[in-house]
């Protein structure tokens, strides 16, 4: 094709019509600019639709880990609740001032559960390592880096504390006043590796003088007050964020990816 154009050159040029020659030049540089841009459109919309392939990836890489983490933090939750009846048959109990019974062991044995839940952070550190901006959405940006920050820094603040608050009952309280830090059945739990098997218990050294106790007291009583604002409130906390994210993912997904 440019060997054909460069002889037309050549003939205009040997024949003297040097007018028609520049105006054929000017012509053929116009063709190759546009020839250029229109390139550069097709590149660009190849770009554009990778990205846009990419970024609806990551959507619904977000929404599988978000799902899982909801799925696994309310599992969690639900096992953890049991902490919450504990404390409360443990408190009843020794207010009414009754006697001691072995189930009691399980119950003492329950408060000292820490509350761990868990948010994947593997798809978010994977879009940093690519390019925060491929969310094309702004708000759903926003919320995406909004959420993750909350969650190692807030939501991470509040289970070490609650945590950093029963590894100080154990050293301080529990080691003075029970005879181990559970007594489960290590055996079984080998076995089964079910961990309903593994009944966290712990026996008191002295049942009676543990109800007049004012130091195991205020912590039974202020554990009680915490595991609602340390633990369900975030807990809470946890799902709304996440419900809120997977409806904007989807309404992404559906207004501008299909």
């Amino acid at each position: 094709m440019i060997k054909f154009f460069r002889r037309i050159r050549q003939q205009l040029l040997s024949e003297g019509k040097t007018g028609k020659y520049l105006k054929y030049a000017i012509g053929e540089i116009i063709l190759v600019v546009i020839g250029i841009l229109i390139a550069l459109q097709i590149n660009n919309w190849n770009e554009k639709e990778k990205l846009k392939v990419e970024e609806v990836k990551f959507l619904k890489n977000f929404k599988q880990s978000l799902i899982a983490d909801m799925d696994f933090n309310n599992f969690r939750f639900e096992k953890y609740a049991l902490t919450k009846e504990s404390i409360s048959f443990l408190l009843n109990h020794i207010e009414q001032d009754l006697p001691y019974q072995d189930a009691l062991k399980y119950h003492f044995g329950r408060i000292t559960q820490t509350w761990t839940p868990k948010i994947n952070t593997e798809v978010f550190e994977a879009l940093k390592s690519n390019d925060l901006n491929l969310i094309s959405n702004d708000e759903l940006r926003d919320k995406l880096i909004s959420y993750y920050s909350w969650s190692s820094n807030v939501l991470d603040a509040q289970i070490n504390k609650y945590v950093q608050r029963i590894e100080d009952a154990n050293s301080t309280i529990f080691s003075t006043r029970f005879n181990a830090l559970w007594n489960g059945d290590y055996k079984k739990y080998k076995l089964t590796g079910n961990f309903a098997d593994l009944k966290l218990e712990m026996t008191p050294n002295n049942f009676d003088e543990l109800k007049s106790d004012l130091e195991f007291m205020y912590f039974l009583r202020s554990l009680k007050n915490q595991f609602y604002w340390d633990v369900e409130v975030s807990q809470n906390e946890i799902n709304k964020k996440i419900d809120d994210l997977i409806k904007s993912i989807d309404n992404e997904l559906n207004v501008n990816h299909n």
